[in-house]
């Protein structure tokens, strides 16, 4: 059999031509279509090991990106994100992600090259030579034995009298036999099914949180779109067939997911309100269908729950604990400890088995865990897989045959499934890949038949848009540039932008003329600060799965960024801010010391030596005004705007608010803009430095945003407009055909 995404003929240029190639502790088997590593086999995509083939056929050679589209997709129409994705991926495998690469070189805007010696080899295993040659001796059965007519044996046709066909007959009833038990092994062997046909199910163009799957009562699913602290959200629903998308009747005019449905499909479990204490636990109210007026689950506060599968109790998770109580939140009694916040708590369709995804508020990945309904037997789901460190939101197929769950991070997000048989005939084979691109498809849900996975669509871009305070418009900026954040240099004429959602730092004239590409894989920007000078730019690095660090680097590019201070690996830094006189930055950390409570520091740039700013525990985001006399920035509660005049080393109150983020001076120093979400939706206001007063900038409440805080951010042109992130991404519900192959 051909292997799966070979285009036609490969398959006589395996047989005939294949190689094996080696480097490092890495050995590619072109004939396997496998690669290992340190021993290991390492399940690969048929699109990146062609790739992975290319490239070890042209080592050191430059290789265009068209090269290599054409040689691996041909003729099928694709973006080059297809391309950069099998690039990562690839990368990945291989351990080579450091900022040093080893194995594949990318080369900016042309295309890539192998880097290292690759020795290859003839793989006599698929030589047709090989395969020609007799594999055993074959005897003359007359050598020693006479002539047929002196020994009577080799032409006597006669019948014989010594049984043998009885023994005949008994082998070939045994064969067949051995055949039979063989085919219902195969038969019974686990199948996991594969996606045949994709449908869209909604098409409103509205915010669909990757994380919050739809729910469904086997008619119609439900699910939240918009975001609750932007735009606004609401509680929809649409037919399993698709059509048209209504929202429900109810109060609950900010819910943030759908944590259930109910065993007996006549409500909905509605996580709502804002978070107890910082620690992602909110309310949980009840929503009746199809309307109704909804109710608070008294006592509980959680950040995840659901029903038992009889309806008589609710299991939660609040901080460290998985707790079951009385329907009504009565009786409450701890089940188990948990290693994290726990979310997406499912119970097995027997009910025997409960999973749930645990994030490490450390920075380490969100992984998938298992124990028994009476909270025993508490372990990691997989705790050897290798695939991805990062996986969450695992739901059951309805006949319990298969586990579905999400896996990757970024635009890697992807659907996994696995089969939950497996005796000692027939062992687990593991998780495989369900779903791949051009679409990031996450939030996996199965219809009741279990033909069918709804899930979330996700083809992620922004839009920069500019808005006039005067004439009260909106226009797109720099061509609706998918980026963001964006600084522009002192002189105004210079911009340096994060591009999206790939966060690769660029800088470019304000004509997008003389662009250059300033940071690279795996290094993923964030929130650029030109130096006073305009020769330098610092910015965050928020990669996957490590505390955040600030870089700083040349703006004319061509080298590597420098850490502004010294830090231990649990520190997080963000928000940096230049002094006027460009030799310090200013910036907040949240440190393990400080057992994650963030305060506001000066690094000195010639020695990284750090000074606390005097008062400010459990403040960040600090931002220093044009003079840099002031200092603002937000309470870890993000509830109050404070400001530090470095005169007299005193903070004062500017402004409070509900859920206050990413504050800005205006370029004369009289005002501070910032974003506030009150009441679920968000707008900017500016506060008035000289007699704190508060004044309405504009409402984002038909704004569309990301439900992403990447996307949240806002900030000022030169000529004091608002510069914004405009969600144009194509984000839908779609339904996933499946079939056992």
């Amino acid at each position: 059999m051909m292997p799966e995404g070979l285009r036609a003929g490969d398959e006589f240029v395996m047989a005939s031509k294949s190689a094996v190639f080696r480097f490092g502790d890495v050995e590619v088997r072109e004939r396997e279509f496998a690669i290992v590593r340190v021993g290991e086999a390492v399940p690969v995509e048929p699109k990146a090991f062609r790739v992975l083939l290319f490239l070890l056929r042209n080592p050191q050679k430059l290789i265009t990106k068209e090269e290599l589209l054409d040689a691996v997709w041909g003729d099928t129409a694709v973006s080059e994100n297809s391309l950069a994705r099998s690039i990562a991926l690839l990368r990945r495998l291989l351990g080579d992600e450091s900022r040093s690469p080893r194995y594949i070189e990318t080369v900016a805007t042309v295309g890539y090259r192998w880097l290292c010696k690759v020795e290859v080899a003839e793989d006599a295993a698929g030589s047709l030579e090989a395969a020609d040659k007799p594999t055993a001796e074959v005897h003359d059965l007359s050598a020693n034995s006479g002539t047929a007519t002196e020994k009577g044996v080799v032409n006597d046709q006669r019948p014989r009298k010594d049984g043998s066909h009885l023994g005949l007959g008994i082998a070939v009833g045994s064969i067949a036999v051995l055949l039979l038990i063989g085919f219902a092994i195969w038969k019974s062997w686990p199948r996991l099914p594969t996606v045949t046909n994709i449908v869209r199910i909604t098409n409103d163009r509205k915010a669909k949180n990757p994380m919050n799957s739809p729910v469904t009562d086997g008619v119609r699913l439900y699910f939240v779109e918009g975001m609750p602290w932007g735009s606004g959200s609401e509680i929809a629903q649409t037919s399993e067939t698709g059509g048209e998308t209504t929202s429900i009747t109810t109060n609950l005019k900010e819910a943030l997911a759908i944590a259930a449905i109910s065993p007996d499909r006549s409500k909905l479990m509605i996580p709502y309100g804002s978070g107890a204490n910082g620690d992602s636990a909110t309310e949980f109210w009840v929503q009746p269908l199809p309307a109704g007026a909804p109710y608070r689950i008294r006592n509980i506060v959680a950040s995840t729950a659901i029903w038992t599968p009889d309806g008589t109790h609710i299991l939660y998770a609040y901080k460290h604990k998985m707790t079951i109580a009385n329907e009504d939140g009565s009786d409450p009694h701890v089940l188990a400890d948990v290693p994290g916040i726990a979310f997406g708590v499912r119970y097995s369709p027997d009910a025997r088995v409960i999973r749930f995804h645990v994030f490490q508020p450390q920075g380490e990945a969100s992984s998938l865990w298992e124990m028994r309904a009476d909270g025993t037997n508490l372990h990691p789901l997989l705790p050897d897989w290798k695939e991805s460190p990062d996986q969450c939101c695992g739901t059951w197929s309805a006949d319990g045959k298969y586990y579905f769950f999400q896996a990757g991070y970024g635009d890697e997000e992807t659907i996994w499934v696995m089969s939950e048989q497996h005796s000692l005939l027939h062992p687990n084979p593991g998780p495989r890949r369900l779903t791949a691109g051009p679409l990031r498809f996450t939030a996996p849900a199965p219809s009741r038949d279990g033909k069918r996975l709804f899930v979330i669509g996700d083809e992620t871009r922004v839009e920069l848009f500019r808005y006039d305070p005067q004439s009260e418009r909106f226009d797109p900026y720099l061509g609706g540039l998918s980026a963001g954040p964006a600084d522009f240099s002192p002189d105004g004429k210079w911009i340096a932008y994060v591009s999206y959602p790939d966060m690769t730092l660029w800088r470019s004239r304000l004509d997008l003329s003389e662009k250059m590409q300033l940071t690279f894989p795996p290094v993923r920007a964030y929130g650029p600060r030109w130096s006073p000078d305009g020769t330098r730019i610092a910015f965050l690095d928020v990669q996957f799965h490590h505390p955040w660090k600030i870089g700083v680097l040349s703006a004319s590019g061509g080298d590597r960024p420098k850490q502004i201070a010294e830090s231990t690996k649990d520190d997080a830094d963000t928000d940096p801010t230049w002094m006027p006189d460009g030799k310090s930055i200013v910036f907040s950390r949240a440190s393990a010391a400080g057992e994650g409570k963030p305060a506001i520091y000066r690094a000195d740039l010639s020695n990284g030596s750090l000074v606390l700013i005097p008062g400010s525990n459990g403040l960040y985001s600090p931002r220093l005004s044009p003079d840099g006399r002031f200092i603002a920035a937000i309470s870890a509660d993000a509830k109050k705007l404070m400001l530090f005049d470095q005169s007299t080393n005193s903070w004062s109150r500017l402004t409070e608010g509900e859920q206050l983020a990413f504050n800005e001076w205006s370029h004369d120093g009289k005002d501070v803009y910032v974003r506030e979400s009150e009441g679920g939706f968000a707008r900017i206001v500016r506060v008035r430095i000289k007699d704190r007063n508060l004044e309405d900038v504009l409402s984002l409440k038909n704004f569309p945003q990301l439900a992403d805080i990447f996307a949240n951010w806002f900030g000022l042109t030169p000529d004091g407009g608002v510069l914004l992130m405009r969600d144009s991404s194509v984000q839908e519900i779609y339904a996933l055909t499946l079939e056992e192959k």
